[in-house]
């Protein structure tokens, strides 16, 4: 059997209480513990390494999934590091000074999948402040939600929506408000995609290109004129999509829809209102600490519901019913 050693930071306003937790996971066994600056995930029961490695997957989405709920946003690298196997473990335990012998060197800071009889040393340090606190057993019940969704192992696939994860998380770490808002707008901004525009302003952008295609066959080749014209000619092609700020709107209306969400339509008008004063910060530099309040705590909200809807689209809605 193998082992999967996953180890976590939380930023310096934020905990998690725990001393010791354990307890099982659709037919693993986990515990949580805190070492040094990490809280330390350990699963147990995998039958091969493989399936330990790409477990790594399925602990991101539980990861998330607690991100969503609790506001933990977690700092993690993902790749699991070599294990450095010993050759004789008890010289080992007599050069670190441990009682018993030592079969193994990791790094105490990323990923680790090894047999789980091996007694391996880990290498970690550092201190971190702590002023918020969430509970052990109210976070694994978020993780464990995340983890046994029936295809959370997919979640992170979708590279558009873990960057949109990554800036929701850092939200949390910003200080400044200015930061905190933009941040949340670029996660709505990472999901938006291009959007055709009606028909007729397509068939009138059409027009336009011909034109310039026409002039541009009686003007001379290389000319001030001819760039100037090919450029029109990339903005005209560019316009075919409609704007960030209805594609803003799109992917929360559409998001929410599929959601089963009866204010979708509501919550894509906020999600525009919100990036309209996105532009007044972008543009002038400055919002109204009132106005930058209620616009913040509005993209908070459509960040975190958007994002709790995508989740359950990529990893599949049966999660819920393992609770």
């Amino acid at each position: 059997m193998y082992t999967l050693r996953f180890p976590f930071r939380l930023p310096p306003d934020r905990e998690i209480e725990v001393t010791e937790t354990t307890g099982e996971l659709d037919g693993l066994t986990f515990s949580l513990v805190k070492q040094d600056t990490f809280y330390v995930l350990t699963i147990k029961g995998f039958p091969t390494e493989e399936t330990a490695r790409h477990y790594i997957n399925n602990v991101w989405a539980g990861l998330m999934w607690v991100l969503l709920h609790r506001g933990l946003p977690p700092e993690a690298i993902l790749e699991p590091c070599e294990v450095i196997y010993i050759e004789d473990p008890c010289q080992a335990a007599k050069n670190f000074r441990f009682k018993d012998p030592v079969d193994g060197l990791i790094d105490g800071g990323s990923p680790a999948v090894y047999p789980t009889e091996k007694r391996l040393l880990t290498a970690t340090g550092g201190q971190v402040s702590v002023l918020v606190t969430s509970h052990a057993a109210d976070v694994f019940r978020f993780f464990r939600e995340g983890v046994l969704f029936p295809e959370s192992d997919k979640v992170i696939a979708d590279l558009k929506l873990r960057v949109a994860f990554e800036l929701y998380g850092a939200y949390f770490t910003e200080s400044s408000g200015n930061a905190k808002f933009l941040t949340l707008v670029m996660a709505l901004e990472t999901l938006a995609t291009g959007i055709p525009r009606t028909k007729l302003i397509l068939d009138l952008l059409e027009q336009w290109k011909k034109d310039v295609t026409e002039l541009n066959d009686r003007i001379e080749p290389g000319s001030e004129d001819a760039a100037s014209l090919e450029a029109v000619s990339r903005e005209l092609l560019f316009r075919k999509e409609d704007s960030v700020r209805r594609q803003i709107r799109n992917v929360v209306f559409t998001t929410l829809r599929a959601n089963g969400d009866e204010d979708a339509a509501e919550m894509g008008k906020r999600a525009v209102q919100v990036y309209d004063h996105r532009s007044m910060l972008v543009h002038e530099g400055k919002l109204e600490p009132p106005v930058l309040g209620t616009a913040t705590s509005d993209a908070k909200t459509i960040v975190e519901r958007v994002l709790r809807a995508r989740f359950i689209q990529r990893a599949g809605s049966g999660g819920k019913s393992h609770v």
